[in-house]
């Protein structure tokens, strides 16, 4: 393991070399909305197989990247990530990550586990996978594809290759915008209905490349030793800080958080709170956990401070950021919501809120206050 690792870097620091000089570059394709660039092969790429619809914007600079311990020039975007490997021959100089199945991989999800599509008369079956597509998603499914020959039609060949094999049936899952709709996996993609939206954008494209960099780079949870089965308590003339709960107790969390209490943050001037925890069914795997968050600085004018708020489960995942309410301006004390989706068998362990920049962790493995 370690001789792969020390490969892969050797072979990052040559892949290095191996950028182009973006000040040489031609015909450099920027984004103001992210800041970032295309240009070269990838530009090419992308603007032949689909652009923004498919591809969506750059969320990062064409940079070295591992992958299954091999090292290459990668560029990520919203909606997936491209691969150089000037090794291959075009098309396939340019590779498709497969963030379909590392997001399910990062939410836990085996996909073996989902049942068979139901099969109608519009649709195609992979006995690969035992799925199928039908219907809208199929319509969206065989209008895309990557451009492999001189023909503009889009085979299903075509297809198969932008997307990959179907990995789920079609269900329903709360998405970004705390609705639910009807979705479908693939290997490369995540399909989405979408009802309300004019033909043909009924059927968009999951922000896969957005949330599997998310979940990598999200902060992980403090470990905290259980009580132990015969605390020992010292008097203190300060408060003594509520011990942490034991997993015998924390686990019925994963049913049902307390309720009647409030968890505090600690800040040096007024007082930061979450509470009124409640879990939402999204999917079989998976569940909303929504809370509110009470802010009150006395210098603050009745303006929230807060920047942004973070959630790790029990299990040591980052829950993925679905809604936050904006909040009362004016008031003394703010609430805002905000929902999570989490594993449908974790819980919430601890909050992280950004006020004014700085993070402040509130530990939830312990009963709460009054």
């Amino acid at each position: 393991m370690r001789n792969t690792t020390i490969w892969a870097l050797v072979g990052i620091g040559l892949l290095w070399l191996m950028l182009p000089n973006h000040a040489a570059q031609a015909a450099q394709r920027c984004f103001v909305e992210t800041g970032y660039c295309i240009d070269g092969r990838i530009r090419e790429y992308w603007e032949q197989n689909g652009g923004l619809p498919v591809f969506g914007l750059p969320i990062g600079p064409q940079e070295p990247v591992i992958v299954d311990g091999s090292a290459f020039i990668g560029q990520r975007f919203e909606r997936n990530r491209l691969e150089l490997h000037p090794e291959n021959a075009r098309p396939y100089d340019v590779l498709l990550g497969r963030l379909g199945a590392d997001r399910l991989a990062q939410l836990r999800i085996d996909w073996t586990s989902f049942p068979s599509q139901a099969t109608a008369t519009d649709c195609i079956s992979f006995a690969q996978t035992k799925q199928s597509v039908c219907g809208q998603f199929l319509a969206a499914y065989r209008r895309n594809g990557l451009q492999m020959d001189t023909d503009p039609a889009v085979s299903e060949a075509e297809s198969l290759a932008l997307f990959g094999l179907p990995l789920s049936n079609v269900y329903l899952e709360t998405l970004s915008d705390g609705q639910r709709y009807q979705v479908q996996w693939f290997e490369r993609a995540r399909f989405e209905y979408h009802p309300e939206n004019p033909a043909p954008y009924t059927v968009l494209f999951g922000l896969l490349g957005n949330e599997t960099w998310q979940f990598s780079n999200a902060p992980t949870a403090t470990p905290v030793p259980t009580a132990p089965a015969t605390p020992t308590i010292t008097m203190t003339p300060t408060a003594t800080p509520m011990p942490t709960l034991p997993s015998t107790v924390t686990d019925t969390f994963r049913s049902r958080m307390p309720s009647g209490g409030k968890w505090y943050g600690d800040v040096s001037r007024g007082v930061l709170a979450v509470y009124d925890f409640t879990y939402t069914e999204s999917s079989v795997w998976s569940k909303t956990v929504s809370f509110k968050v009470m802010e009150y600085n006395p210098e603050a004018n009745g303006e929230s401070q807060i920047s942004a708020v973070s959630i790790i489960d029990l299990d040591g995942n980052y829950g993925t950021y679905y809604s936050g309410s904006p909040c009362t301006i004016g008031c003394s004390f703010i609430t805002t919501n905000y929902s999570y989706l989490i594993p449908r068998t974790s819980a919430p362990a601890q909050v992280t809120v950004y006020l004014a920049g700085k993070p402040v962790v509130i530990e939830l493995r312990q009963w709460p206050k009054p």
